[in-house]
């Protein structure tokens, strides 16, 4: 599983893996979709394009997080895939995404719970041996 949740106090913690780190954020945005509803459920309908840019990685994960939550916010967007290209811009780590989704229909889509933010809290995105790793905190 390129994704595991862990019990964080009043808040809901992952621990997310990839070969990539594209993969990585976009198998971080199918864990926020998790948290929110059953991914199997969402179905790809729309798309969005994202881009971001922030001076280290780790920012730029909570960024494109916070960003996803805030299209499920203000246009009620569920996210089913992202496809992810980061490079660098100068000294900027830049990201640019389409992700695919659907708006919310709440009679297909239980909500589990409400997420505020992706906060800084035990963040921490790593590369070990070619794996990369990202531990988030969502706050709930």
């Amino acid at each position: 599983m390129p994704y595991a949740f862990f019990d964080h106090t009043g808040d809901i913690g992952v621990d997310v893996r990839a070969a990539s780190l594209e993969q990585l954020f976009a198998e971080a945005a199918s864990a926020l979709t998790e948290i929110l509803t059953e991914p199997a459920l969402v179905r790809s309908r729309v798309s969005a394009e994202i881009g971001l840019s922030s001076p280290a990685i780790d920012l730029l994960l909570v960024d494109w997080l916070n960003e996803l939550i805030y299209l499920f916010e203000t246009r009620a967007m569920l996210v089913r895939s992202a496809r992810v290209t980061l490079g660098r811009d100068g000294e900027e780590h830049r990201l640019d995404a389409i992700v695919e989704g659907e708006p919310l229909d709440p009679l297909r889509h239980p909500i589990k719970v409400t997420v505020k933010a992706v906060t800084y809290h035990a963040l921490e995105v790593l590369e070990t041996a070619g794996l990369w790793r990202a531990r988030i905190v969502v706050d709930v």
